[in-house]
């Protein structure tokens, strides 16, 4: 369990802090209907360090910042400023023929400072800032339309996993935080942000296909009704899906959260992870939901493709 935390961060208008990050205003709410202040979500990322860091370090990010908390003004930042610290390291990417700096993080102290910042949601790329040329990570987000039924989401998941077995490729799950899941897919850097893209639309289009009263890859309403949207649109290049372990700017401080296949038979739900559960299922874990993710090689082949209806 973490220490009090008045013990930590004390109540300083700059107080010291973890990591070597200050926090100004650690007191200040940023989710209301808990309670939890910028010092609880800082000792939160302080604890699950270990596990967020591997998978998000050096990943050019999107963040949802809510600086008086999430009931107040939130937006997106795609474009780091002067105002970030230098544990945020700077990645040029060309957009529209432009260099333009995105921010990245690979230390505890980048990601407390962006706690101090007021981040509530970190969104990553699917590919290192190394290589933002190449993609190396793709998701699946089964979405579903309001009200329906949980057990349909975990139908569509366990589908989209067959699918991708059948295609010789090893998938990863994890809840959204929201209403849906995420079946992502961890890749070598072989294909380029279209192939991937047009990769998992076409993996999408076909379960759509076979079950259109279920799924769907249209994204307007009216299509959306009743049925599960796979959003396959969140693997094209600059485009963005919630990493693992970051917070959610909703109701419940909920967490994107990796599960273990097997967790889909149990009461487990999208947002069942928060901020203030989360730390204590981890150090209760006894392996890693996610083992192996970093070190899984698997590249689109042109079997695959053909196999996917491209």
């Amino acid at each position: 369990m973490a220490p009090p935390v008045h013990q930590i961060l004390p109540d300083a208008p700059k107080a010291p802090g973890l990591s070597g990050v200050r926090f100004t205003h650690p007191d200040r709410v940023l989710f209301a209907e808990q309670g939890i202040k910028k010092r609880d979500l800082a000792i939160y990322y302080q604890r699950i360090s270990d596990w967020i860091l591997p998978l998000l370090a050096n990943r050019p990010l999107t963040l949802v910042r809510c600086p008086e908390g999430r009931l107040d003004k939130c937006f997106y930042q795609k474009h780091i400023t002067v105002q970030f610290a230098d544990s945020v390291k700077r990645v040029e990417i060309e957009e529209e023929g432009e260099m333009v700096l995105y921010g990245a993080v690979s230390s505890a102290e980048g990601l407390l400072t962006l706690v101090q910042m007021g981040v509530l949601e970190i969104h990553v790329w699917g590919a290192h800032a190394d290589d933002v040329e190449k993609p190396d990570y793709a998701v699946f987000d089964l979405d579903p339309d309001e009200g329906l039924a949980w057990e349909r989401v975990v139908d569509g998941a366990k589908t989209l996993r067959e699918i991708l077995d059948h295609l010789g490729l090893q998938s990863f799950l994890k809840t959204t935080g929201g209403k849906g899941l995420h079946v992502c897919l961890p890749l070598t850097r072989r294909s380029s942000w279209d192939e991937v893209k047009a990769f998992t639309r076409a993996v999408s289009q076909a379960m759509a296909a076979h079950d259109p009263k279920r799924y769907t890859i249209k994204a307007d309403k009216a299509s959306r009704k009743g049925k599960i949207y796979i959003d396959y649109l969140r693997n094209g290049r600059g485009a963005t899906s919630i990493s693992a372990y970051s917070t959610r700017a909703r109701a419940g401080a909920p967490v994107s959260a990796p599960l273990f296949w097997e967790e889909l038979d149990t009461d487990v739900r999208a947002n069942t992870f928060t901020v203030q559960n989360l730390p204590d299922r981890l150090e209760g874990l006894k392996a890693d939901p996610w083992e192996g993710f970093s070190k899984v090689r698997q590249s689109l082949t042109a079997a695959m493709k053909k196999a996917a209806g491209m």
